[in-house]
């Protein structure tokens, strides 16, 4: 026969039958008897002599643990020793001394779910669920990513009740950019909070200004594309974790968006780029300068130049392709050092390319096309092959509102001035251009 079981073992194997554990408090509602040794985390001896009221979430819970009378109190909430709140069912018996006087009560708890929480959370669910369905539509359906982002941006903000709300973009040199905007906009010191924390690797939730920000990064493929933020007044409530949690499944989606825009713009720019020397493309001249001169109106004066290359295919075929290549690139650099910020450059043909200047009287044009001159001797001698030497033609057009002018005959004056320049002579490797037409 197995050994009688001790008293204390006895007590214990009832009380994880009956219940998490069992407690007895006194008259003031102190506690004088824990079992078993730990309880929620918390040590039994830690608990003993303490109040009741200090572990409860709502103290009129209180009523439960002093009874007067026999009860069963459901969805008591007490605090672990991790601070979070538990959901417990107490039995409840009074105790008595010897005269029938109350001095006390006793009972066992168990762990249950409380069903408050449990509704919250299954209505948490079902707008989590029926907001990231409505970004995912959006994704498919817009075919503009910066009209997905918005449109995501909107449900989400309007479904957490933010104030504002913004996606920004993280840049190949690190630095945040807007990408989409809903709601109040930020102030600027918010902004530069935000990137700030983002820099860190920090963020989650800020206060800037008595108000609330809400961020949460935003990547695709372990690759941080940007991030996503939400904000409220101050005298608006803190975002709740789950209205972080809600931002931190849309960021998931937002991230395919983001993705979709760089890729976007990745094989916009190729198709707008030459590939060997990083120059607008013909094409991309068109657009950009047909946009520009649209309102030229606004700068007083402008010039086209157009510089032709003499002897490449010379140079080709006595030295290989690779050195006209070299050639061609270097000369592409050359352009861009001798152009201000805003000036448009662009390889027109395989030895052509033009610039479009703007804010630059006659003057200006003619000492332009000197220094490019100018500095296209060492590229001959750096490329040269003998009596034909690698060199140069720039051919200047000014640009006259007043004419009905198309972009191309604008063009076309210029190449005709280079063209008079190829019939003149040679002097160490460069070829002069004629004089700047009216």
């Amino acid at each position: 026969m197995d050994k009688p079981f001790g008293a204390e073992r006895r007590l214990r194997d009832f009380v994880e039958m009956a219940g998490d554990f069992a407690w007895e408090v006194d008259a003031a509602g102190r506690f004088v008897f824990v079992a078993p040794s730990q309880i929620h985390g918390w040590p039994a001896p830690s608990l003993l002599g303490r109040m009741v009221a200090d572990f409860l979430v709502d103290p009129d819970d209180i009523k439960a643990f002093t009874a007067t009378e026999p009860l069963v109190a459901e969805a008591i909430r007490l605090r672990d020793a991790g601070g979070s709140a538990v959901t417990v069912v107490v039995r409840v018996r009074p105790v008595t001394d010897a005269a029938g006087q109350w001095i006390g009560a006793r009972g066992v708890a168990r762990e249950t779910i409380d069903p408050r929480a449990q509704q919250i959370e299954l209505d948490e669910a079902r707008l989590r669920d029926g907001l990231c369905r409505h970004v995912v539509r959006a994704l498919r359906d817009e075919p503009q990513p910066e009209a997905a982002l918005e449109a995501a941006l909107t449900a989400l903000g309007l479904t957490v009740d933010a104030t504002g709300g913004s996606v920004l973009r993280r840049g190949a040199d690190g630095a945040w950019r807007p990408a989409a905007h809903w709601g109040l906009k930020p102030s600027s010191s918010a902004l530069a909070l935000v990137r700030d924390a983002l820099a860190c690797g920090d963020g989650s939730a800020l206060e800037h200004d008595g108000g609330q920000i809400a961020v949460q990064a935003v990547a695709y493929r372990r690759e941080t594309k940007g991030a996503v933020l939400l904000w409220r007044r101050d005298e608006r409530a803190a975002f709740t974790a789950g209205e972080r949690s809600l931002l931190a499944d849309v960021a998931d989606q937002i991230g395919i968006a983001l993705a979709q825009l760089d890729a976007r713009e990745r094989i916009d720019r190729l198709s707008r780029t030459d590939h060997l020397t990083g120059l607008a493309n013909r094409g991309a001249f068109f657009d950009e300068f047909a946009r520009r001169l649209s309102r030229v109106d606004r700068v007083r004066s402008a010039a086209l130049l157009y510089v032709d290359v003499a002897n490449l295919k010379v140079v080709n075929t006595l030295r290989g392709p690779e050195a006209g290549d070299i050639a061609l690139a270097a000369l592409a650099a050359l352009l861009r050092e001798h152009t201000r910020p805003g000036d448009l450059i662009a390889r027109f043909g395989a030895g052509e390319f033009v610039l479009w200047i703007e804010r630059i009287d006659v003057d200006g044009a003619r000492a332009r096309a000197a220094a490019l001159r100018a500095a296209a001797v060492g590229l001959a001698e750096r490329v040269g092959c003998g009596d034909l030497p690698f060199g140069i033609s720039v051919g200047t057009a000014l640009f006259d509102s007043t004419r009905a002018e198309s972009i191309m005959q604008l063009v076309l004056r210029a190449a005709a001035d280079a063209g008079r320049g190829n019939s003149g002579k040679e002097k160490g490797g460069e070829l002069w251009s004629a004089s700047l037409p009216a």
